[in-house]
């Protein structure tokens, strides 16, 4: 429901504000823009993310240790990230090449259920460098405003995580790979572009560091994912 809300919103902004400025005739600003093979800007991103068991361990239902567990269920949790812009205009001015370094913060929650009544919520807090490259289509541009789509992969480096609770959390591995598309909306200003845009992403492989967890935490998950949804404000 979170997600859902989330993108509401952000579908809410921009057409809201596609619809005010289409209202107005300006002047066409920043005519040329499009014609550079390069340029640079910066990012601000607002995310909410989670973990999602795809498989569940054998242990699960064999071990008599775990019979009293009833569910493991991450939680949806908010998170930020702020990053650098490059773009490479490939071809015509339709697509593009995006290169987008970022550092993201994030906190990631667990929460585990057993038949008493009883609940355990594992939190886990971690930063990462994540490396987007991805490939930017555009519609013609309309006055000063262009709607586009977006769609690549992300290589994520874990750089920081609290690694003096490493025996009563569930740990990730330090690296991962995201499948990431989405949407946006462009506005060309008097100095700058900005541009307002929503993105997914999936992980693909297993993510859970068995090793390093409590295994208590671990042993009943068999295959671990990421998702996320985010907001992101550009400034080009």
């Amino acid at each position: 429901m979170t997600y859902f809300r989330f993108f509401l919103i952000a579908f809410a902004i921009v057409s809201l504000s596609n619809a005010t400025f289409a209202q107005r005739q300006k002047t066409k600003n920043l005519p040329f823009y499009d014609d550079k093979k390069l340029h640079y800007g910066f990012l601000i991103g607002l995310h909410y993310s989670r973990l999602h068991i795809q498989r569940y361990s054998e242990l699960f239902a064999t071990r008599d240790d775990l019979d009293t567990l009833k569910a493991a269920n991450p939680m949806i949790s908010p998170g930020f990230s702020l990053g650098i812009i490059t773009n490479f205009r490939l071809g015509n001015e339709l697509w593009n090449l995006r290169f987008l370094p970022n550092v993201s913060f994030y906190e990631r929650s667990t929460k585990y259920t057993f038949e008493k009544g009883s609940v355990l919520t594992d939190l886990t807090e971690s930063t990462f460098i994540e490396l987007p490259v991805l490939v930017k289509y555009k519609s013609i541009r309309r006055n000063n405003t262009r709607l586009y789509m977006i769609g690549g992969f992300s290589y994520n480096i874990k750089v920081a995580g609290k690694k003096e609770l490493i025996d009563t959390h569930l740990i990730t591995k330090d690296s991962n790979l995201e499948i990431q598309y989405g949407f946006g909306w462009d506005r060309y200003l008097d100095m700058f572009k900005f541009a307002l845009e929503v993105r997914f992403s999936h992980g693909i492989p297993n993510v859970l560091s068995i090793e390093d967890s409590k295994k208590n935490l671990a042993d009943p998950i068999g295959r671990l994912t990421t998702h996320k949804v985010a907001l992101f404000l550009n400034f080009e």
